[in-house]
């Protein structure tokens, strides 16, 4: 097997223990696996530094200053889901442990029987597991047409982004684009050209929004965006600058057809706070009302 670079991050306040432990991570043979360390001794500190992202793999210590137990191993899942994570057990009562296992944490063992050769498996399948559950969970999560998000990916990364801005008290925002007769491009043209609109529309949202913004195809003809640290003050400038992008599109070359997109947005207050059901409801009114008055002015120009 080939070397490969690990960052390993060890959630530890045990002086000792921490001693013991870079001892054996650095007693792995380079030859296989590359290992680089960084320690934090209190939980708030762990997440701090696994928000900054870089993080292959943390070795977690149930048992530190601020925070004892499962709790410990929830914090720190919840925070970075897709880290896997190895609890550390120094009591011989490992019944904990194995239920942070359960809970989904990779594995764990007990610090004085550890050696380098058997943390450097328990390093290398707990890394890999993690990579084939992730692109598992990506496979149920991901739109085949678009590659965006589908709806279940969506609420499941939207909601974590919820709960993150409640612990800040930040903002963001929803965006529904709905694009305007699908039906009428798969009715003349076909449904392979409708399933070509339907990738246009995501790739115009991915030169729009940003990497880490939250992008989905909702359903059928829908587009969902989670803007991070979008407000009131600037959602508008997106939603602009998306219309915008569909109007250039619509002037290159001889287009069979135009691409419209009714738009509606709601905003995550930090200080009255909503649920994301409800973010999406509000955004969906919006959206369906710009729809209504389009049809309506449609409607008197035909006239």
């Amino acid at each position: 097997m080939s070397s490969e670079r690990v960052k390993v991050l060890l959630i530890e306040d045990d002086p000792d223990d921490i001693l013991l432990l870079q001892k054996i991570l650095y007693e792995i043979d380079e030859s296989r696996m590359k290992v680089e360390v960084e320690c934090a001794e209190r939980i708030e500190r762990g997440l701090a530094r696994i928000s900054k992202g870089g993080v292959d793999i943390a070795l977690l210590d149930l048992s530190l200053p601020d925070s004892q137990g499962l709790d410990t191993f929830n914090q720190f899942h919840s925070q970075a889901p897709d880290v896997p994570i190895i609890v550390l057990s120094g009591l011989p009562d490992d019944t904990v442990a194995i239920e942070a296992v359960r809970q989904g944490a990779q594995d764990y063992f007990l610090k004085q029987e550890v050696d380098s050769k058997m943390l450097a498996r328990i390093i290398r399948y707990a890394i890999e597991r993690n990579r084939m559950r992730l692109e598992l969970r990506e496979l149920s999560l991901t739109d085949e047409l678009t590659g965006l998000y589908n709806r279940r990916g969506f609420l499941t990364h939207a909601e974590q982004c919820l709960k993150l801005a409640r612990r800040r008290k930040s903002s963001f925002s929803i965006i529904l684009a709905d694009l305007d007769g699908l039906k009428k491009i798969n009715d003349t043209f076909g449904h392979s050209e409708g399933d070509q609109a339907l990738f246009m529309v995501a790739t115009l949202m991915k030169r729009t929004f940003r990497s880490s913004d939250i992008l989905a195809r909702y359903g059928g003809d829908e587009f969902v965006v989670l803007a991070i640290d979008a407000d009131e003050r600037n959602v508008g400038i997106l939603v602009d600058r998306l219309l915008q992008r569909t109007l250039e599109h619509n002037g290159e070359g001889n287009q069979r057809y135009k691409l419209s997109l009714s738009v509606g947005c709601s905003c995550y207050d930090p200080n009255n706070e909503s649920s994301l059901e409800e973010l999406v409801v509000h955004a969906d009114k919006v959206l369906y009302e710009k729809k209504r008055k389009k049809k309506e002015e449609e409607a008197l120009r035909g006239s």
